[in-house]
C-alpha cells in the first residue's frame, strides 16, 4: 500500500508541474533539477532501509515529499540563463538580450539572389511557437509573427556565393501562448541551419530542403521535425535538448544513423536494423551515397523517430 501512495505522490507532482508550466501559470526550470538526480538513489536507499520497520511508511512518504518539495523550490527559483547556456553548448546565447542587435519588428526578410549557392541561418528565439517550411519566393529567408506579441530583428553578411542570416526573435508580451513565428526558406540553395530556442513549440517541415548541417538547441520544448530524403552526401543533424519531446518524421527510403547519449530519456526509433551501444542504423546505411547522420543528446527527453 505504501508503494502505491509514494508512486501516487510522484505522479501527482509531475502532472501538476507539467500542467501549470504548460498553462504558463508557473515557470519551471526543468534543466536545473537534472544535476540533482543522484538524490533519487538516496531516496531509493531510504525506502529500502525503512521497509517493514515501525513507522517506516511515514518515513518513506515524508522523505519523498521533502525531496519533491526541494525539486519544486529548485525548479521555481533557478534563473533561466543557467539551463539555457548549458543547453546551447556554451554558445552564450542570451535570449533576453537579443534586442540589442536592432529594433524589434513584426516581420523580417533577406532578398534572394540567384548567385547565392549556399546560405547559413542562425535563428535565436525565446519562448513561443515557431514554424518553418520551404517556399520559393523572392526572399532567401523571411520570418513573420502572426501577432504583435513577438518582435524580431535581422542581420546579414555575404562572402561571394555564401550568405549568412541571423534572426533574433523575442516575445514582447509576458504570455507565450500566441507568440507564433512563421519562417520560410528558399529551396534552391544549400543550407546550414542553427536553431536556438527557449521553452517553445516547434513545427518544422523541411522535407524539400537541401542542407548540410542542422543544429537544434532547445529546452522544455515540443518539436516536430519532418525531413525529406538526404540529397547532399552526409547531412548532419545535431539535436541538444532538455526535458523535451522530439518527434522526427523521416522517409522510409532515407539512410539514417542515430548516435544518442541521453540521461533519463525515452527513445523510440522506428525502422532501424540495428540499435545498440547508443548507435542505431537503418538497413543499407553504410552503402548509401546520401544519408542522415543524427546526434541526439540531453536529459529527461522523449525522442521518437517515425518513418513515412
Amino acid at each position: 500500500m505504501e508503494n502505491k501512495i509514494t508512486s501516487g505522490i510522484w505522479f501527482v507532482f509531475i502532472g501538476l508541474v507539467l500542467l501549470l508550466h504548460n498553462l504558463d501559470i508557473i515557470h519551471f526550470n526543468f534543466w536545473a533539477i537534472i544535476k540533482y538526480w543522484p538524490l533519487l538513489v538516496v531516496i531509493a536507499g531510504i525506502n529500502l532501509i525503512v521497509q517493514h520497520k515501525t513507522y517506516g511508511n511515514y518515513i518513506k512518504i515524508g522523505s519523498n515529499v521533502l525531496f519533491l518539495a526541494w525539486m519544486l523550490y529548485v525548479g521555481m527559483t533557478a534563473p533561466n540563463t543557467n539551463w539555457s547556456e548549458q543547453l546551447f553548448n556554451s554558445k552564450h546565447i542570451h535570449v533576453g538580450d537579443i534586442e540589442g542587435d536592432g529594433p524589434m519588428i513584426n516581420a523580417v526578410h533577406s532578398p534572394f539572389d540567384p548567385a547565392i549557392e549556399e546560405a547559413t541561418l542562425e535563428f535565436n528565439g525565446g519562448a513561443g511557437k515557431f514554424e518553418m517550411q520551404t517556399q520559393e519566393s523572392t526572399n532567401l529567408v523571411s520570418a513573420r509573427a502572426k501577432t504583435d506579441d513577438m518582435g524580431m530583428n535581422i542581420r546579414t553578411t555575404r562572402e561571394g556565393a555564401h550568405q549568412k542570416v541571423v534572426i533574433n526573435a523575442q516575445p514582447t508580451a509576458k504570455t507565450k501562448k500566441s507568440n507564433t513565428v512563421l519562417v520560410d526558406l528558399h529551396p534552391e540553395v544549400l543550407w546550414n541551419i542553427q536553431l536556438n530556442y527557449g521553452a517553445a513549440t516547434i513545427n518544422n517541415d523541411i522535407a524539400a530542403l537541401r542542407f548540410k548541417h542542422l543544429e537544434v538547441n532547445t529546452g522544455a520544448s515540443k518539436m516536430t521535425l519532418t525531413l525529406g530524403v538526404p540529397q547532399v552526401g552526409s547531412s548532419k543533424i545535431d539535436i541538444a535538448t532538455g526535458a523535451s519531446t522530439i518527434l522526427l518524421h523521416i522517409p522510409k527510403a532515407a539512410a539514417v544513423k542515430v548516435e544518442y547519449t541521453s540521461i533519463l530519456s525515452k527513445n523510440s526509433f522506428e525502422g532501424f536494423e540495428s540499435n545498440e551501444n547508443g548507435v542505431a542504423k537503418t538497413a543499407g546505411y553504410d552503402q548509401a551515397v546520401n544519408k542522415f547522420d543524427i546526434e541526439l543528446e540531453g536529459a529527461a527527453n522523449n525522442f521518437t523517430i517515425t518513418r513515412y
